[in-house]
């Protein structure tokens, strides 16, 4: 497995979990101020980590041209 299946893998994961959490904000899950600024905070961490990780598939792809 080559560094571009575990970030494919890695982005499938952020994807679900980004689902997840929009179908809570999105259908009243969130109990309480607490869980909502939680989640915008894992949100808002995944959205990075994706960025990130898209950014160093990019730099890689320029190096190997």
């Amino acid at each position: 497995m080559d560094e571009v299946d575990v970030v494919q893998y890695v982005f499938t994961i952020i994807r679900e979990r980004r689902t997840l959490i929009r179908e809570v904000l999105e259908n009243n899950g969130v109990k309480n101020m607490e869980q909502y600024r939680e989640l915008m905070g894992e949100f808002n961490g995944l959205n990075l980590m994706r960025q990130e990780l898209s950014d160093m598939l990019e730099k890689q792809e320029k190096l190997h041209d």
